[in-house]
């Protein structure tokens, strides 16, 4: 690993910085001075580009800060890797096959890993830490790639809340169907759209909380119920292996048909694994000493290791237990225990609702902050009045695409699709190189995982592309 040697941007463009353990030999006064004015530095940025330190997450068990806060650091991991997109291994493995599924799901394990790792190596400059991922991107390359990485964020954020309304309405949906079997109605509301609609209400009082930072409770119970119902559908799949369903080659279609959803479904495994976004706030958990990064390579490791091997016991299990009729979201794949899928979707439900928020609260800040600064008479509005506008339209418009659009799996895989290429493997390698420049064998690795990376994701878009416009043809309301 070289001695870091980069250029920073700002506004009026590229400044030199000497790396903060030269290879001169700088006096001890000269250090603290050149330490203090890159503080002072990068202080500056954060106050013009709004972005500010992330706040101590609220501990709940002191034994898991020992040796720097490791193991919380691999619980939050584990918590943001593991949540909706699990449902949809299961789906994306039937199309790829035996073979080509449990191939996919390993390269995608070691290419996050990888990527993961250099992030994390970016957490620090120049004695700097940065808070968050476009924190670090600023700082390192400038705001104009941090403006391309908010995209993408923001696409992120967007699409993920689209996606999990839709499985709140599939969940809702089977919740509703069990009540109508039981008490034979003649008519019942239980259609994709009409509970996407009842979740949006739900959402629409849900979203005028000013913020999340003191509803911590609600992400406790998201990742409770997260943990929960995907041991539900490892269970589920587990109790029906023996029927020892799947194919080598995966679902037999039309060689169209096949390619787009083989693409698609590496857009799915590409969601299952996204976690970059997250990983600067969990680094800052971390107490020092030891340095932070060393801990989270620990933890980044043992998180992700446990992560993939949960995905590949429920891909597996799920794929012989449904074979190639397994649908988008496993727990809809099942007829019981009735007990057993009806818990389940009851935390899929009390899951989407804290995580939508999670996933909204940033585009409403964003929203309102660049309203109020934007539009003068914006700012003749009270905070709650704004509050109201910017917040139901964006979930009144998230609903309204779920409902046209109920389709999970063709989401999610866009979503992966999408952030895969830029948030999880260019800017980390793009930092990584520019801060260590490492050796040319290690360089051409990291280019070639790089074009990889990109393909991928540009045929993923494809794939989910042309999965939503066909469904979309395809597609009736009905009204009951």
């Amino acid at each position: 690993m070289g001695t870091p040697s980069w250029q920073h941007h700002d506004a009026q463009g590229p400044i030199e910085l000497t790396p903060f353990r030269s290879k001169d030999a700088l006096s001890q006064q000269q250090q603290q001075q050149h330490a203090e004015d890159q503080l002072q530095h990068h202080i500056m940025l954060d106050k013009e580009y709004g972005i500010q330190s992330s706040r101590k997450p609220k501990q709940w068990w002191e034994f898991l800060q020992h040796g720097g806060g490791w193991l919380l650091a691999t619980a939050h991991i584990v918590t943001a890797i593991i949540g909706a997109g699990v449902l949809g291994l299961p789906y994306a493995l039937s199309w790829l096959g035996w073979v080509g599924g449990i191939f996919i799901l390993l390269l995608f394990y070691v290419i996050t890993l990888w990527s993961s790792l250099m992030l994390a190596e970016c957490h620090e400059t120049n004695g700097v830490k940065h808070p968050t991922y476009r924190a670090a991107v600023l700082h390192v390359l400038g705001p104009v790639h941090a403006a391309i990485l908010t995209l993408f964020q923001y696409f992120n954020l967007v699409l993920s809340s689209i996606g999990y309304t839709v499985a709140a309405g599939q969940s809702l949906r089977m919740l509703v169907g069990e009540v109508c079997g039981r008490t034979r109605f003649d008519t019942c509301y239980n259609k994709v759209w009409q509970m996407s609609l009842v979740f949006g209400v739900c959402q629409l009082f849900l979203s005028q909380l000013p913020s999340l930072e003191d509803a911590w409770w609600s992400s406790i119970i998201g990742a409770a119920m997260s943990f929960m119902y995907s041991t539900c559908a490892l269970a589920l799949g587990a109790s029906k292996a023996h029927h020892r369903l799947g194919s080598v080659y995966g679902r037999h279609a039309a060689p169209v048909p096949k390619a787009m959803n083989i693409f698609n479904a590496l857009g799915s495994i590409a969601f299952a694994y996204n976690f970059t976004g997250v990983l600067m706030e969990i680094q800052s958990t971390l107490h020092e000493p030891p340095k932070a990064r060393i801990n989270m390579r620990r933890a980044i490791h043992t998180g992700m290791g446990g992560s993939l091997l949960f995905y590949l016991a429920v891909s597996i299990l799920g794929y012989l237990a449904l074979g190639d009729g397994v649908p988008g979201d496993i727990l809809t794949g099942f007829s019981g225990p009735a007990a057993v899928v009806s818990a389940a979707n009851v935390m899929v439900l009390l899951h989407m609702l804290p995580a939508y928020q999670v996933f909204s609260q940033p585009v409403f800040h964003g929203t309102e902050q660049a309203l109020t600064e934007h539009v003068p008479g914006v700012r003749r509005l009270p905070a709650w009045g704004l509050r109201i506008i910017v917040r139901s339209c964006y979930v009144v418009f998230t609903t309204t695409v779920a409902a046209v659009m109920p389709f999970f799996t063709d989401i999610i895989g866009l979503v992966g699709a999408l952030v895969f290429w830029p948030a999880a493997v260019y800017y980390p390698v793009t930092m990584y190189k520019k801060l260590y420049n490492p050796r040319k064998p290690v360089r051409d690795l990291m280019f070639a995982m790089n074009v990889a990376a990109a393909l991928t994701s540009a045929v993923a878009v494809v794939g989910a592309s042309y999965n939503i416009a066909t469904h979309v043809q395809n597609y009736t309301f009905g009204w009951f």
